[in-house]
């Protein structure tokens, strides 16, 4: 556009040279320039290969891990440093660039794409994240990094060494790879699919608690897996547009649970330890989204999605002491289901009614209901202290929310808005069967100079509660005059200043100041 543009220009001052000194004779006679040749000396345009790199070296005294957190720096020593960016691009509309970070650190970072534009893209990316969680970390394990630690035959706290312990290194690495891909189809239509894997290995530190009051920090592995994967088809016109999408994931862990001495025995049974760790699971989502631009000044979109989360794990036995570890479970595994949803049924609403006054409104359903079975368990605490019968509580709920809001501005840096909300949350499985809170705001934004932005905010809401019902603490005694602070009755309010100066382009400062009032009126013990 830039080059049409000067071309024009050239030509309009050429023929303002010519025909006043031309009789119209030989403005017609005379020959059109030939512009194949012409060319924009001062617009830059790319055409082939081009980038640059850098290299170098780093040096590293006196190595910290807090220092080579997530940097990659993980010793003293010389670094490579190697970092580049290179791009492609025809002048038929193909392209290709490449970025690297770091590539000669732990922390290196690769990313590629390319494809015609308008027509279709593909991309690929790597990158690495350690982490180093340890300084000076000693263990009486030994194997530390699987999934069972021992301690040395004969070994007891009371009589142990310094030399006993030995230096281990609480560290893992996170690789993600990620690959994609963008095509058309057609003028209106577009598809798209990314996958990307995490893995992430290593040692982090982990605990439990041993009989009777005793407790130990040990090194236990990690070993995680994480697949996932993306695709949708969007069609798109001028005034509307609508996504379709899938979305799934994977993770599986290459260690169930960890195995440990007790470095503290009290009475027989306890000299082994069990932990389960984080268990297997799967998740898909599918939605719908879109929009519909019916006038300049009104705008409606929404969104739908259905998910599913599903972990069917095997159950640890209730304890690893021989004495208990044949007692029946109720079932083998949790056959955990768990089902969401979010409708946005009406959806979101723009009107713009006036230059200076526009109103928004939305509202938005959430349900996640929770399908795993209800049991009654009786669980072995410390691997030898048996319990009594406690079920298990798959907590749900389903939230409504609507939202209104306008906004005027009567001058240019004078801004006025006013709204409300109105939030409804059913539950399962808690002391109150539903909440609601209705909240309004007012706001006043204003400018009275380039540097200098202010803003006035005041809310106030009130929130009740219904059927208070105490399910209890699984049979530690609760007093019954208490109160959970998320859904105790309360009414709020609260307000808002904040002030930000932009003294220069490269430097500004915010100050502000809010204070609330919390009154749980309904509430006869804690807040008040």
């Amino acid at each position: 556009m830039k080059r049409n543009r000067k071309y024009q220009l050239q030509l309009a001052i050429a023929a303002c040279l010519v025909l006043p000194f031309s009789s119209p004779l030989l403005a017609d006679e005379a020959a059109q320039p030939d512009t194949s040749e012409w060319a924009c000396k001062f617009c830059v345009v790319s055409d082939g290969w081009f980038g640059d790199l850098e290299f170098g070296a780093t040096y590293l005294d006196d190595w910290s891990p807090k220092f080579g957190d997530y940097r990659g720096y993980d010793d003293d020593g010389v670094f490579l440093h190697l970092a580049g960016d290179a791009s492609y691009r025809s002048e038929h509309g193909y392209y290709m660039d490449f970025h690297a970070r770091d590539l000669g650190l732990e922390s290196r970072a690769l990313d590629m794409r390319g494809g015609k534009q308008g027509s279709y893209e593909w991309r690929a990316s790597y990158n690495e994240i350690p982490r180093y969680l340890s300084y000076a970390a000693v263990s009486p394990y030994a194997g530390v990094g699987p999934d069972v630690l021992t301690l040395p035959d004969g070994w007891k706290m009371t009589t142990a060494d310094p030399s006993d312990f030995l230096p281990i290194d609480l560290e893992s690495k996170r690789k993600t790879l990620t690959a994609g891909l963008t095509f058309g189809l057609g003028s209106a239509w577009k598809f798209d699919a990314d996958y990307e894997r995490q893995t992430k290995d290593g040692t982090k530190a982990f605990s439990g608690g041993l009989f009777f009051v005793n407790a130990a920090i040990f090194p236990a592995p990690v070993d995680y897996t994480t697949d996932l994967f993306t695709a949708g088809v969007e069609w798109a016109t001028r005034k509307s547009n609508l996504r379709l999408e899938f979305a799934g994931s994977d993770f599986d862990n290459g260690y169930n649970s960890v195995t440990w001495d007790n470095p503290l025995p009290v009475i027989a049974g306890d000299e082994v330890s069990r932990s389960a760790l984080e268990p297997d699971n799967k998740y898909h989502l599918v939605s719908l989204s879109g929009s519909w631009r019916i006038t300049r000044s009104l705008r409606i979109s929404g969104k739908v999605s259905s998910g599913e989360v599903e972990q069917n794990d095997p159950f640890l036995p209730y304890s690893i002491s021989p004495a208990y570890e044949d007692t029946p479970l109720p079932r083998d595994a949790l056959y955990g289901k768990l089902e969401t949803s979010m409708y946005n049924l009406s959806g979101r609403v723009y009107w713009r009614v006036h230059d200076r006054f526009d109103i928004t409104a939305s509202y938005k359903a959430n349900e996640r209901d929770n399908k795993t079975p209800v049991d009654v368990f009786t669980p072995i605490l410390l691997e030898v202290w048996p319990t009594g019968e406690y079920s298990n509580r798959p907590y749900g709920y389903d939230r409504s929310q609507a939202r209104v809001e306008a906004r005027f501005r009567p001058v240019g840096n004078l801004r006025l808005n006013l709204g409300g909300t109105w939030d409804t949350i059913e539950r399962t499985y808690q002391d109150v069967s539903e909440t609601d809170e209705d909240t309004v705001w007012g706001e006043m934004a204003f400018a009275p100079w380039h540097w200098l932005d202010m803003r006035l905010k005041f809310d106030g809401s009130d929130r009740s509660a219904k059927d208070f019902e105490q399910l209890g603490n699984y049979g530690r005694p609760e007093n019954p005059l208490m109160r959970k602070f998320n859904l105790a009755e309360r009414e709020r309010k609260r307000i808002t200043a904040e002030f930000d100066l932009i003294p220069t382009e490269n430097m500004s400062f915010t100050l502000s100041y809010y204070a609330t009032d919390d009154e749980y009126d309904e509430s006869v013990l804690g807040l008040k």
